[in-house]
């Protein structure tokens, strides 16, 4: 049974190739193009390719669209957000794709603010080349089966033959209470493919729960590969996964509207920057100039693909810091969307991780930060009978947040989901009006 199963993937593996082999093997040279210029980022080669990339796209941008018209390089360019995009999307639009068929893509994230990209063909055969690319990294290999663990909206949800012919298995992170997390994981037991996971990290911390709950042991799985995409992950989720389905987890970055801009490196806590797809730059919180070197800031990229409605220097609304003292340049970290970091109480940024050290504490289901005041914090927890520690909670958070914060805990049924499907570990309040 099992070597059936392996010649199926294979066959699928095959296939895959061979379909993009007499379509003129478009991914297959952007799959080329990723690799060389990540994997030999200092030579001359590699530079020129990021160079033409950005200064072609930059002229057809110029040429093109009513927004850039009057920009020539990439300093030029401001700095633009989904407010701006939704308000004046017509400006950004190529007059070279307005009869062409393009893909749409949608978007609200966190910001419950809607937003509608259009991407060109060129451009979406570049992510799949990125998703092949960063599965790969993080072991996984086409024609396996891909347990897709996220928010399936009526938009997303794909059809049974297509689910059959890409090997994925749709799981719903909305739905997950214990009896639907035990019939996932009983599937995944009789399952003997090979697999990997990809979904939301919130998503697997409920299974990691659930599992510690029914004192379950390591799960048999084949599972090679998981990645963790649009939310943080903590060090429980990471080290739970592993224990229970032998593979080391990877946070990926990335968005609807740009596709894969980072991903962790296998036990690693920094992120490999997709420079082969995109430009990255780090800017100041407040304002539109760039951070210093090192610098704490906000993660605004230019993406080198999307000709049909080009990105330049677009703020993601999170923040992160570029180390420059490697090469290729990592993302040291990345703390969320701007009004999801917390401040302390001398208004120093605090890593959004410190919410996620919380579910280590026995009988803690779920917990979520919310900064109201300079010294005032709301920390929302989701326990079982088990949890008998608060006051090393807020003794732990003091440490964190500073010995004069003011720490109140609220327990809580359940941390609210948002509309994506995700869940908010830190909210602040305070710091859009208050924090210069």
């Amino acid at each position: 049974m099992k070597l059936l199963i392996s010649l199926l993937e294979y066959l699928r593996f095959i296939s895959f190739w061979f379909l993009d082999m007499i379509k003129g093997q478009k991914i297959k040279r952007h799959y080329k193009e990723i690799s060389y210029i990540l994997e030999n980022f200092s030579t001359s080669k590699s530079k020129a390719l990021r160079e033409r990339n950005l200064i072609e796209l930059i002229n057809h941008a110029n040429r093109s669209t009513l927004f850039y018209k009057n920009y020539k390089t990439i300093e030029d360019f401001p700095v633009i957000n989904k407010n701006i995009l939704r308000t004046r999307i017509k400006e950004f639009e190529s007059q070279s794709y307005i009869n062409k068929k393009t893909k749409i893509v949608s978007t609200s994230g966190s910001t419950s603010i809607s937003l509608k990209i259009n991407q060109n063909k060129n451009k979406v055969t570049r992510n799949t080349a990125d998703s092949i690319y960063f599965g790969k990294l993080a072991g996984f290999k086409i024609g396996r089966k891909l347990l897709y663990l996220r928010n399936w909206d009526t938009n997303l949800k794909k059809s049974g033959l297509t689910k059959f012919v890409q090997n994925i298995e749709e799981f719903e992170v909305v739905d997950l209470n214990d009896l639907y997390i035990k019939s996932i994981i009983n599937k995944i037991r009789k399952d003997k493919s090979s697999k990997g996971w990809l979904g939301y990290s919130s998503g697997y911390e409920l299974i990691c729960k659930y599992l510690d709950k029914t004192k379950s042991k390591p799960i048999n799985s084949y599972v090679k590969s998981i990645i963790a995409m649009s939310e943080g992950v903590n060090k429980y989720t990471k080290e739970s996964m592993y224990k229970y389905f032998n593979a080391h987890l990877v946070s990926r970055y990335s968005n609807s509207e740009n596709g894969i801009i980072a991903q962790q490196a296998i036990k690693k806590e920094s992120f490999i920057i997709n420079w082969a797809s995109f430009y990255v730059e780090i800017f100041k919180l407040d304002k539109d100039t760039p951070a210093k070197k090192g610098e704490a800031g906000r993660i605004v990229v230019t993406d080198l693909h999307n000709y049909a409605i080009p990105l330049i220097r677009y703020d993601t609304g999170d923040v992160g810091t570029i180390d420059y003292s490697v090469t290729p340049p990592i993302l040291k970290n990345i703390e969320g969307r701007k009004t999801d970091v917390i401040y302390n109480t001398k208004e120093e940024i605090v890593s959004s991780f410190i919410i996620t050290n919380v579910v280590e504490y026995k009988g803690v289901i779920q917990g979520q930060l919310i900064q109201e005041s300079q010294k005032g914090y709301l920390l929302k927890l989701n326990v079982t009978n088990d949890f008998k520690q608060e006051v090393d909670v807020i003794n732990e958070f003091k440490g964190y947040l500073g010995n004069d914060s003011e720490i109140k805990i609220n327990y809580v049924e359940e941390i609210p989901l948002l509309a994506s499907g995700k869940r908010k570990a830190t909210i602040n309040n305070y710091s859009e009006n208050n924090i210069s």
